[in-house]
């Protein structure tokens, strides 16, 4: 994953972003504020030199991206969209799964405009990562509950929605407790399988989906030590 340093040298690089704030990073693409939209960010791809250096498949299919933009990041993470919501409708996923309302043109390239997600207090929600990792509010108890909660939704609605990343959910505080909200559902149209079987096939998407929501509650406890004066 690129440092907080060589992203903010990158922002601070690019010509006509001055007004946007950095939100967030991972190993491909860099999130902003929004300046035209409080209510939405931007997601740019990173620059090739400044991502990780990824598996042979991953590399490959950043060369191919090059090539052909409707394989790059922004582009299949707003057509998994599309397809959900087509699917879906806006209500079933309010709440659930972060718009992404289209690509737009930046000073510093193309970058996928999207909802972005607010706590409580107005400012953005953080990541699940954040609240792992940096700044815990929660106990572990909590949060694998909020996992429980959107393993339900995403196994009633059969959304094979795979990559369960502490760094694709932020985390609001709800009436009940924790909330977890996707910002990243591309794993729904890409993923690692060369034939998508778990996509196709009722019965492997349910298991998968199982396996990948207690990989993360693993995590969560591995994270957060039991007895934490947290909520």
């Amino acid at each position: 994953m690129p440092t907080s340093c060589s992203v903010d040298a990158l922002l601070s690089d690019a010509p006509g972003l001055s007004g946007c704030t950095l939100l967030g990073h991972g190993a491909n693409r860099m999130v902003l504020s929004d300046p035209a939209d409080p209510g939405c960010c931007l997601k740019l791809e990173l620059p090739a030199p400044a991502r990780t250096s990824g598996s042979l498949r991953t590399r490959l299919r950043r060369r191919l991206a090059r090539l052909f933009p409707q394989l790059g990041e922004n582009a299949v993470e707003l057509r998994a969209w599309h397809r959900l919501f087509t699917r879906l409708g806006a209500d079933a996923l309010a709440g659930r799964i972060a718009a992404s309302h289209g690509i737009i043109e930046t000073p510093a390239g193309p970058a996928l405009r999207c909802e972005l997600v607010r706590d409580a207090d107005g400012r953005p929600a953080p990541s699940l990562y954040a609240l792992l990792y940096e700044t815990p509010r929660f106990t572990a108890d909590a949060l694998c509950a909020a996992v429980d909660d959107f393993e339900a939704w995403l196994q009633w609605h059969a959304i094979p929605l795979f990559d369960l990343n502490a760094g694709n959910f932020v985390v609001i505080d709800g009436d009940g407790g924790p909330r977890m909200i996707c910002v990243d559902a591309k794993s729904t149209l890409s993923g690692k399988e060369l034939l998508p079987l778990s996509r196709q096939l009722p019965a492997l998407r349910r298991r998968k989906i199982a396996r990948r929501a207690e990989r993360l509650r693993k995590r969560i406890r591995t994270a957060l030590p039991t007895g934490a004066s947290l909520r």
